[in-house]
């Protein structure tokens, strides 16, 4: 028994020593999502293929990509309010995928009335992807807004008096429809996001997670 123990610590190293680039390429996707996390702009990382998977989206896409805005985050998809903003993106997004990194592509949106919305920034990146890590390609989108939406987060805040933390985390909960699935995009644990949870159901006075959607549903679309 004594040498089996002597074993396993070098067995386990041999085991992370035959991976070296994943774990190269881990660490720096982690570097790259906190860095991503500090900018004011919007940005989504998203991996490409059927559906669209949404990788990580930083602080500030998940706090204005809500049922109120163009471009929207729902059960780690990406989507479109409108179909033809969705069809312009896709189209950025295969040419981006076909002139590879450093050959950002960039769209402008349109609203309903003509004027533009948004500017979208669409570019491949190359931070050591391929097809043996868990990751082969990443395409990040970069949004620009004429208009911040945060009319819906302010009328939760004001009406409830939620702190923003609770407004996000129901309006989250509302646009995913998952408290774990907001959790992870969030980065947040799963504990502090049912504190949040709890506090705003206890302010609105709603009793089921479906009732807190509800309250979120009337005032976004108010």
């Amino acid at each position: 028994m004594a040498g089996d123990s002597g074993r396993q610590p070098a067995e386990r190293r041999v085991r992370r020593e035959d991976r070296p680039e994943q774990l190269r390429w881990i660490a720096q996707a982690r570097c790259l999502a906190a860095t991503l996390d500090l900018l004011a702009q919007p940005i989504v990382l998203v991996v490409p293929g059927v559906p669209l998977r949404v990788w990580h989206a930083n602080a500030a896409a998940r706090s204005r990509f809500t049922a109120e805005s163009i471009v929207r985050i729902r059960e780690g998809r990406l989507l479109f309010a409108e179909d033809a903003h969705d069809r312009q993106w896709r189209q950025a997004l295969q040419r981006a995928r076909a002139l590879g990194p450093a050959q950002p592509q960039t769209i402008d949106l349109a609203g309903r009335d003509g004027r533009m919305i948004a500017t979208l920034q669409v570019q491949v990146l190359d931070f050591g992807a391929s097809p043996d890590l868990p990751v082969s390609e990443v395409v990040m989108l970069e949004v620009h807004e004429k208009m911040p939406v945060e009319r819906g987060l302010q009328r939760l805040c004001e009406a409830y008096l939620l702190t923003r933390k609770e407004a996000e985390c129901a309006v989250g909960l509302y646009a995913m429809g998952s408290l774990d699935e907001f959790a992870r995009c969030a980065g947040k644990s799963i504990h502090t996001a049912r504190s949040q949870l709890k506090a705003a159901m206890q302010k609105t006075a709603t009793h089921t997670q479906a009732g807190l959607v509800a309250v979120v549903a009337a005032h976004l679309g108010a």
